[in-house]
């Protein structure tokens, strides 16, 4: 009989502790000002982010681009110690396979990510 009376104690906390979970998960849901923030923000396939308040970049800035020095360089640089080293058969690398790796790398932004690289 104290099995069942177990059981039942059981039940009773676990189903307790459901609702109260369910109770506090739809207090977090419904915060309208956590959900307005992210709405504001304007999305374009291709292009950063455009979000109220935030000045727009100067034309020469080049920060976060494919033409990003601090990019380019460790692009080259990434090639380099690539194509003299070897890969994992033993064989040297070619420049396109070095840069393609490269990039997956050294990009921190979707523009540096999802350009195509060519070798010259």
């Amino acid at each position: 009989d104290d099995t069942m009376l177990s059981r039942r104690e059981w039940s009773k906390r676990a189903f307790a502790s459901l609702i109260t979970g369910a109770g506090s998960i739809a207090t977090i849901a419904s915060n309208p000002e956590q959900s307005n923030a992210a709405d504001d923000i304007i999305w374009k396939t291709g292009k950063s982010p455009q979000i109220p308040g935030q000045k727009p970049k100067e034309k020469g800035d080049v920060k976060g681009t494919k033409k990003d020095p601090n990019f380019l360089r460790s692009i080259s640089d990434c090639k380099t110690k690539c194509e003299t080293g070897y890969g994992p058969d033993g064989l040297s690398r070619s420049a396109s396979e070095c840069l393609s790796s490269c990039q997956d790398i050294c990009c921190t932004t979707y523009e540096q990510c999802t350009f195509n690289i060519t070798p010259r």
